[in-house]
Parts: structure tokens; sequence; C-alpha cells
């Protein structure tokens, strides 16, 4: 693993215009906080949500579909409140439930393609292929038909590698990470980062505040899940009646992964 102080600051001077490429409003602080507000504070970094954070209400409980505007709104705020605390004023967003990103593959390239173009984005980040939650996966897959046109880069949020809790960390290292080891004030700040959303308390205990870390995105086989194991968001799979517990399978998401337009691109 290459440490932060060797080789970051060659990385770093490749970066002129940033575009992260975040799945739900509140991924950038999981996975990229301390990496968008300090290690890139001198670049011009915009943010892209590919969905809205809440789920569809037809996927809620029947007694609570009536608040989706509301919850929708709330998570809006939070987000707006992130981006201030980061100093992001550029973002962009894709009002779409989340657990719904693998319908709208195609859809999505094109929206990022149109941004990267209209902005002259040279460097993309997106969360890692590790099994967190579908909709990383996903992006992670979309983002990997853009490097073409744009330096990729990738970082991690969480995964259940090992039948164990993992954040920010690759469960599979290549040797070209990039580590960011927080000082007490880097976790002060992300701590209190994760505090703005409070609609997501109670999903993000797990996160460790030892380390962030990225590295060029990796190659992998998106047509099968990222890990033999049980994935993350399958780990409460026993309970898939609950609204809170994604109920696809990861050969669907891999399925729809591999019948999207853009699969072969």
């Amino acid at each position: 693993m290459i440490s932060f102080l060797k080789n970051g600051n060659l990385l770093y001077r490749t970066m002129k215009k940033v575009l992260f490429v975040i799945p739900h409003p509140d991924d950038e602080i999981v996975g990229s906080c301390i990496l968008i507000k300090d290690f890139l504070k001198k670049k011009k970094v915009s943010i892209v949500f590919l969905t809205n954070g809440v789920i569809s209400p037809n996927t809620n409980w029947l007694w609570n579909r009536k608040n989706y505007k509301k919850e929708v709104s709330i998570r809006y705020q939070e987000m707006l409140k992130s981006l201030a605390n980061l100093g992001v004023n550029d973002f962009f967003l894709q009002d779409i439930p989340t657990r719904t990103l693998k319908s709208n593959i195609d859809k999505s390239y094109i929206y990022l393609k149109e941004i990267i173009l209209n902005k002259n984005i040279d460097t993309l980040f997106c969360p890692a292929y590790e099994g967190g939650h579908q909709d990383h996966d996903v992006t992670n897959f979309i983002v990997s038909k853009l490097k073409s046109h744009c330096k990729v880069f990738e970082f991690p949020e969480y995964n259940f590698y090992g039948q164990t809790i993992n954040s920010n960390t690759f469960f599979y290292k290549n040797g070209t990470e990039i580590v960011i080891d927080l000082d007490n004030n880097q976790k002060l700040f992300k701590t209190k980062s994760m505090n703005i959303y409070k609609s997501e308390k109670k999903n993000l205990k797990y996160i460790n505040l030892k380390q962030e870390c990225f590295r060029p995105l990796a190659s992998y086989e998106y047509s099968s899940p990222p890990h033999d194991g049980v994935l993350f968001y399958r780990r409460y799979s026993l309970f898939s009646w609950h609204p809170r517990v994604d109920n696809n399978s990861p050969i669907d998401i891999c399925n729809e992964i591999r019948n999207s337009k853009i699969f072969n691109k």
C-alpha cells in the first residue's frame, strides 16, 4: 500500500477539475469527507448525486408512503448543509429514489457524460465495487465506462467481506492505494459532518474514523458480485420484508448491469 505522503502529491498535480459521482447524499461524507475537504481543497470540486437517497414510496410501509416528498425534502436540506460544510457549491442531483439506479443505468451514463463535457471535468471519483449498497456498485460500473473521458479513482465506503463490517478500506488491495490517516481534527470534522445527516443516523454507526483512501479504478467483473460472501446490503436478508432491508439479490443487480446498453461499450 502506497502512503499518502509518498504518492499523494504526484496524483494531486494531475487533478484540476474534479467530479465526485455520489450515489446518495451522505456518501460524500462516509467515503470522501477529508479527501474533499483537505486533499482537494485547492481544486475545483463538483459533486453529482445520482439518487435522492430515499426509497421509493412503493417499497415503503403502506402508511408511510404519503411522506415520500417530505423525506426527500429533509434529505435535500441535509445535503445542502453538508455541501456548505465541505465548501462545495457546485452540485447536481438526479432526483430518483435509492435502489432504482439499476433501472436508470443508460440514462445516468448520458447525464454524467453531459456534465463532464460541459464542465471540462478531468478527474472522477466514485465508490468502490464492494457490495456496500447496490447503488454504490452500479455507480462504479457506470463511471468505469467514462475512463476514456477522465482519470477515474475509487474510494471504499463499507463492505462485509470476511463476514466483518469494514469501512474505508479496500478488501482487495492491488498496491495503488493512497491512504489518508485522519488526525484528531479531521476525525472531529468527519464526526460533525456525519451528524448533519440526522435522517441516516442509524445507518452511520459502523463508520470507522481511522482513515480514508482511494486508488485508480480497479478492473472488475461486473457480471459477478464483488465477492463470494454475503454482501453488506444482504446481511439481513431474512428480513427482506422490511423497507430498510434491500430485497434485491446481488445476481439481480449484476443482471441489470449486464443488460444495460453500455455494458459492452
